[in-house]
């Protein structure tokens, strides 16, 4: 029997993922078929009836949204919020804001291939002349951050290196104490998590592909080893897509 729970929540889809663009950490808005992934993700918990002692997120507004569109339907916007930028997307670095079919036809599927999906090989570093270098190193955000610490670029090892010490450190003390906790994070800070509770190798954490707008239940023993880690919230249809696009390794 589980002794601790979890619930991660990946944000829903946004703007630029419609337009098929590297966001990173360009604070892009929900799109519409974001907002009808959350109305799944909201009623799922709502109909599981949980509640939650804590949540955290990224300080990013699309991670931010469906974190508060959650806690409203669920009735728990008095609840105390962590936001962190070591939960923050992969930044993209120079590839931010590039469409990545139109990357892929100038660089090479290869090379694009590399960038988007190897484990330690960061994309190229965004520089002082790119459109949106200004708005991301300017941005309050991350005001917090010393100058040698803001990336330029990441690739997953690197934002795994900020989420986990945030997990180990942040997350799992409240955890054995027993509080419920709530994570809406981004797509790679979660891999890094997910990748730590199921002892995944670095190929196979590559592969995975954890669905958006969907909760996902982590249960643990009283150790906090993981008992199970990838179970779905909603109705059939939801859950079989979800299930559907995650890799075979999890």
């Amino acid at each position: 029997m589980a002794a601790y729970k979890l619930v991660l929540i990946r944000p829903s889809k946004s703007t630029w993922n419609l337009e098929n663009c590297f966001s990173g950490w360009y604070n892009t808005n929900v799109s519409p078929m974001g907002h009808e992934e959350v109305k799944s993700c909201r009623q799922a918990l709502r109909d599981a009836g949980y509640e939650f002692d804590i949540c955290f997120t990224s300080v990013q507004k699309r991670a931010i949204w469906t974190l508060w569109t959650v806690l409203d339907a669920i009735d728990q916007m008095w609840l105390p919020v962590v936001r962190t930028w070591c939960l923050t997307e992969q930044h993209y670095g120079g590839l931010i804001g590039l469409n990545k079919a139109e990357t892929a036809a100038k660089h090479g599927e290869a090379q694009v291939k590399i960038w988007r999906l190897s484990y330690d090989v960061p994309p190229p570093p965004v520089e002082p002349d790119h459109p949106f270098y200004s708005n991301i190193s300017k941005d309050h955000r991350y005001a917090d951050l010393r100058e040698d610490r803001l990336p330029s670029c990441e690739s997953l090892k690197d934002s795994e290196a900020r989420a986990l010490p945030f997990w180990n450190e942040g997350i799992v003390p409240l955890l054995k104490e027993g509080k419920r906790v709530l994570i809406v994070a981004h797509g790679n800070s979660l891999q890094g998590i997910v990748k730590h509770l199921e002892g995944l190798s670095e190929e196979a954490v590559m592969e995975l592909n954890l669905p958006t707008g969907i909760p996902i239940v982590c249960e643990f023993d009283k150790n906090l080893k993981t008992i199970r880690c990838m179970q779905f919230l909603g109705d059939e249809e939801t859950v079989r897509k979800a299930m559907d696009a995650v890799a075979p390794c999890c």
